[in-house]
């Protein structure tokens, strides 16, 4: 940042004296034989909360066999209209990320032979990715964004509900109170003893 800011330098403070207590939370891959869940994604954005132009944030985090490997925490590109429409950006953003994990996936030999499972807490925009009937909700949607209902028709995908409360991609679109960050810092990462870290089949990235 050019000019930063009193409050910049008070959230970049509050930044480090959360890193320093908390030196053992990491992100734990687990390497045993167990049948895993393989990819898996969360999806959430919050509307219109940009103050300057009123873009919406978009919110994601893939996992793969249990542990998240990918996460986004970005504006989106355009003005969405409604909530829906916000959250039906960030489902398709969401897609294309599975898109490129998918064929990485498959350059390894690990291809997913089913459709990915992305969770997302708003309804409407679940509906719009696998109805095109929606026409008045969506016809200010540009065309781009309409990719995922053709990746769910090919069986790349799957959109399904998930409460607000289990939704651990909103983490990445705004401020929550105490207990929903610890809740979902839970659900990200693990806290590790010096005795787990030396464990075997036991990697950990972070802290």
């Amino acid at each position: 940042m050019a000019t930063p800011r009193r409050y910049d330098s008070a959230l970049a403070k509050r930044c480090l004296r959360y890193l320093i207590s908390t030196p053992r939370l990491g992100i734990l891959f687990p390497c045993d034989a167990q049948p895993q869940p393989g990819l898996v994604a969360y999806v959430d954005s919050d509307w219109a909360n940009d103050p300057k132009d009123r873009k919406s944030t978009t919110g994601y985090v893939t996992y793969y066999n249990g542990a998240p490997i990918s996460w986004v925490s970005a504006l989106q590109s355009i003005v969405a209209l409604s909530s829906t429409a916000a959250e039906y950006v960030a489902l398709t953003d969401c897609c294309r990320e599975i898109h490129y994990l998918r064929d990485l996936l498959e350059f390894f030999r690990r291809a997913e032979l089913e459709p990915t499972p992305i969770f997302e807490d708003n309804q409407g925009a679940i509906d719009l990715s696998k109805n095109s009937i929606h026409h008045r909700r969506s016809k200010h949607i540009d065309v781009r964004y309409h990719w995922i209902r053709q990746s769910q028709r090919l069986g790349i995908v799957l959109a399904r509900k998930v409460d607000t409360s289990a939704n651990i991609a909103d983490i990445f679109t705004k401020p929550v109170d105490g207990a929903t960050f610890a809740r979902h810092v839970a659900a990200l990462m693990s806290y590790a003893s010096p005795i787990e870290l030396s464990a075997p089949g036991i990697s950990v990235v972070g802290g």
